[in-house]
């Protein structure tokens, strides 16, 4: 009777979504309170799949000790993911009118939903600033 008592609780435990820490410790202590072999709550499942869609499934499996197969198929899917990563959310390109532009050097600073980051600085040409940024938003 206590096991169903203390699965029920902890199938009613908001586990983080945002924190691997704290989700890890979470999960340790959810495990050390089982006895025997125990399905995970599906709510562990949902918070370790949101953690994952940010740190990736490799690493989120490997630090929780979850199944990779299994964490893989709970993280949603973007049906096409390569459009998320082709339109940024923010570009600004100065147009100056005056002087030479060729001599004039910008600074271009990237970043993905990974985290990436990329700086440079060359001289302003803006087919090679679009053309800089859609390459680093597609590799990978």
């Amino acid at each position: 009777m206590a096991d169903n008592r203390n699965e029920s609780s902890y199938a009613r435990t908001k586990f983080s979504t945002t924190d691997l820490n704290q989700l890890r410790h979470q999960l340790d202590t959810w495990r050390q309170s089982q006895s025997g072999y125990r399905r995970l709550p599906e709510a562990l499942w949902t918070s370790a799949a949101a953690v994952a869609a940010t740190h990736g499934v490799g690493y989120v499996a490997r630090s929780l000790r979850l199944d990779y197969n299994k964490l893989k198929r709970q993280v949603p899917q973007h049906p096409n993911s390569s459009a998320l990563v082709s339109t940024p959310a923010f570009v600004e390109l100065p147009l100056q009118t005056s002087g030479p532009l060729a001599s004039t050097v910008c600074r271009i600073e990237l970043s993905d939903l990974t985290g990436a980051r990329m700086t440079v600085d060359l001289p302003y040409d803006p087919t090679a600033v679009v053309g800089l940024a859609q390459a680093f938003w597609r590799r990978g």
